[in-house]
């Protein structure tokens, strides 16, 4: 019973966060962190070569790679400074998010046997 009053307790502390310039900023990360794991949870089947109607030549899973990579290395770049109690700008979580939408558009592309230039915007060249 003591467990929830202090749950309670600390709601209106978290909602609190949220409505700070860095708690929403704190949550733009979070967000894109969910929708990156989203969109990348079938990138090892795609490789494998065990999703029916796409299959990626060597090129295109190398650049599927490095894509996914930048992506994954931004936010746990910015997650690590919340972590440590450390400020995020903008600028980061903006440019986080103008990323994992290159890395959107490049994936699906990819897996529908084009290379967009969004893929080279991330570090893979085509």
């Amino acid at each position: 019973m003591k467990k929830a009053f202090l749950v309670l307790g600390l709601l209106p502390l978290l909602a609190a966060c949220a409505d700070t310039s860095q708690g929403k900023l704190r949550q733009a990360v979070y967000d894109v962190d969910s929708a990156y794991h989203v969109l990348a949870n079938p990138m090892p089947d795609v490789m494998a070569g065990k999703v029916p109607g796409v299959a990626l030549t060597d090129t295109q899973k190398t650049i599927a790679k490095a894509a996914s990579q930048t992506v994954f290395n931004e936010i746990q770049s910015l997650e690590t400074s919340i972590e440590s109690g450390n400020s995020i700008t903008q600028t980061g979580v903006s440019a986080l998010q103008a990323d994992f939408a290159s890395f959107e558009t490049c994936w699906a592309g990819l897996k529908t046997g084009t290379t967009p230039d969004a893929c080279a915007a991330l570090g893979g060249k085509h």
